[in-house]
């Protein structure tokens, strides 16, 4: 989701101190400890299984719950930061007079819980879009009804907004990307598994039965259905698969807007950039060029009718969450039962706070930071990413396969580097946004435009290195290429992650290793083929990039190897950049610690029986406690550059000789690898 603002998360969740009650089961929401003794399965062998000697009895005891996919220690926090976020919409709500910013969260809660009211809506708020779709009956027409959705915020058959330039990151440029697909990846379409064909044979029927609850008949609703599958397969067919998209170089494709007529010239990008609000450009980035050819080709082979139901599908699909019960109900049996094995659907209030933090971000975590942010937290994570800055500037000066020119540009741009914690300096004017207590399909149109305009005016303008990627309420840390930065929201600072009350070890285990992870992004895979201004440019030697090659390589290799679920392996390339950040966070952050104790001059004690070393590892491991439903790990294999959080701790441990070292492992042991792999 490019220009959405959002971003394949590490973490789930959230939030802050005392007890929270949901009033639908009264039961306590708590966050979770950091080092959890209870969690542990003492009968497990550390040197065997260490994420079952750290989380075997919390994973026995915490089974998926029926309104969740997924269920790790950090989800228990983001259910609390929810509950914490629900009381803050409800008090904005229920006080019209308060700030602008609250005002404008309390609406829209109070429309977003109005059930009935959506009820009684059934299709009514669509009604107008769809006429406009079905009045299309030209070429033309059919350019303008795409730009329109996209202004409205559905993007069909691609992608395109502003985004820095992969050249001079200080500005920001147009980009076009491939997209336009309605289940999650290009390989559904494609791959003749029994799984992916019963997913296609579901997926056709659930768009049939939601073209039944727009008034179409069921003959006519399977045969738009089959063709919006046909449609769908000729974009899956024309696009780069992820791991070709993760490569830099088939994203660099920039080229005068005065050629693309002869690129794809029935595609009419002029007159659909102009109709969808953009500003006037000169340049803009095709990704990849290969697939806008082959749309072009189809945008005139495949009849009208079939593109009019294709945008009629996609506008309904984008609407679905937020109508009447029959919509949201028949959206939660596909796209959470069916594709990720979720058992039931999450209560209306869950669901009004995340599309609250989705579509009015800043607003809602403005109020959040006035809540709940403390300056102390941040002034601890400064002075820990100074040491783990240092950590890393070390490793780099001591690796052997790395010569000294090299050395001396990956300094260059560590030195570079700038953080951002907490929350924007300048948070985002909502006041041009009309949202209403009355009326919430309006409200998701006006919250949802306002976000296309506000990247589209981008276009041309210097990048504003002040905006952040994801909202402040998020339990989530990035590296961001563009600026060389790495960010740290409010959201992340509570256990499992930071604790204020803790041992180093333990905060250095959790919090350290993310921010080490971070910083290794601006070196892995991706991050190393930008500098140190964020500009997309070669800084190393050619020997050094064929070594760079090799022990990367090393880690996909072995990354590989591990089962996710039935016969279906981990993607060691897809994972790549995720796991060369783990393998490097751990390595700076246990240096750090090292370096934090030397500074304190402190006595290494053992506490509950643990070293700091092995706490240190413990925590690292805990933070990923998790149980995960099989048809939502069938997912992550395809479409997730993380890979599955369990063999987060297997892999990053066994290349890890410290680790190896704090409990005893020997070599043939399981968590010791034959052929351990190191990049930094």
């Amino acid at each position: 989701m490019l220009f959405r603002q959002t971003v394949v998360l590490l973490f789930c969740c959230a939030l802050a101190p005392c007890l929270v009650f949901s009033q639908e089961k009264q039961t306590a929401v708590t966050r979770p400890k950091m080092f959890d003794v209870t969690a542990l399965d003492a009968s497990a062998d550390p040197c065997e299984d260490f994420d079952q000697y750290a989380c075997g009895t919390w994973k026995k005891n915490n089974p998926v719950p029926s309104d969740q996919v997924f269920w790790a220690r950090y989800n228990q926090l983001g259910e609390y930061n929810r509950e914490v976020l629900r009381k803050i919409m409800e008090q904005a709500g229920s006080t019209p007079a308060g700030s602008q910013t609250a005002r404008i969260v309390g609406n829209f809660y109070t429309s977003c819980m109005d059930e009935t009211a959506a009820n009684r809506a059934g299709i009514t708020p669509l009604q107008s879009e769809l006429r406009r779709i079905a009045a299309v009956s030209s070429h033309k027409e059919l350019i303008d009804a795409v730009a329109h959705l996209h202004s409205i915020g559905v993007p069909v058959l691609f992608e395109f907004g502003a985004q820095p330039e992969l050249h001079d990151a200080t500005r920001m440029g147009a980009v076009i990307v491939q997209g336009g697909l309605g289940l999650p990846d290009r390989d559904y379409y494609l791959n003749q598994n029994d799984n992916s064909k019963q997913i296609r044979s579901k997926y056709v029927a659930h768009i049939s039965t939601m073209l039944k609850l727009v008034g179409d008949s069921s003959e006519s609703a399977e045969k738009q259905a089959s063709a919006i599958l046909d449609v769908e397969k000729g974009l899956a067919e024309a696009s780069l698969d992820r791991v070709s998209m993760r490569d830099p170089k088939n994203r660099d494709h920039k080229m005068q807007v005065s050629a693309l007529d002869a690129l794809a010239p029935n595609l009419l990008l002029l007159r659909f950039f102009k109709a969808a609000g953009a500003p006037q450009f000169e340049q803009v980035n095709i990704v990849p060029p290969d697939y806008f050819q082959r749309l072009n080709t189809a945008v005139s082979s495949v009849p009208l009718d079939d593109w009019k139901t294709y945008l009629k599908w996609h506008l309904i699909r984008a609407n679905a969450p937020y109508l009447s019960e029959p919509f949201v109900n028949e959206d939660f049996a596909f796209e959470r039962r069916s594709l990720n094995g979720q058992r039931e659907i999450e209560p209306r209030w869950k669901r009004c706070v995340s599309a609250a933090d989705r579509l009015l971000g800043e607003a809602l975590g403005r109020l959040y930071v006035e809540q709940t942010f403390s300056p102390e937290n941040k002034r601890r994570t400064v002075e820990m990413v100074k040491l783990e800055e240092a950590a890393l500037a070390e490793n780099i000066q001591q690796l052997p396969w790395m010569n000294a020119q090299t050395k001396q540009q990956a300094l260059l741009k560590l030195n570079a580097v700038t953080n951002k914690i907490g929350y924007p300096e300048v948070w985002l004017d909502y006041s041009s946004v009309k949202i209403k207590r009355d009326d919430l399909a309006e409200n998701i149109r006006q919250a949802r435009t306002f976000l296309v305009k506000h990247n589209l005016v981008k276009i041309g303008h210097p990048m504003d290195k002040s905006e952040w990627i994801v909202t402040t309420p998020t339990v989530n840390a990035y590296y961001y290429s563009p600026e060389n930065s790495i960010n740290f929201p409010a959201g992340v600072f509570q256990s499992p992650l930071f604790d204020a009350g803790m041992d180093d070890a333990v905060n250095f285990g959790a919090i350290g290793w993310l921010i080490g992870h971070e910083l290794t992004h601006g070196f892995d895979d991706q991050g190393s083929k930008f500098d140190g201004q964020g500009n997309l440019t070669n800084w190393w030697t050619q020997t050094d990039r064929e070594e760079f090659e090799k022990r990367t390589s090393c880690i996909a290799d072995q990354y590989q190897d591990f089962v996710v679920v039935d016969d279906i392996h981990l993607n060691g390339r897809l994972t790549l950049g995720e796991n060369t950040a783990d393998n490097g966070g751990i390595r700076i952050a246990f240096a750090a610690m090292h370096k934090a104790a030397a500074t304190k001059n402190a006595e290494q004690i053992t506490i509950d029986g643990f070293t700091p070393e092995q706490r240190f590892f413990i925590s690292f491991a805990q933070q990923w406690c998790a149980n995960i439903t099989p048809e939502r790990l069938r997912v992550i294999a395809k479409v997730d550059p993380h890979a599955p959080v369990r063999f987060r701790t297997l892999g990053t441990l066994r290349n890890y000789s410290e680790f190896a070292k704090a409990f005893g492992c020997k070599e043939k042991q399981k968590m010791v690898s034959e052929n351990a792999c190191r990049v930094w």
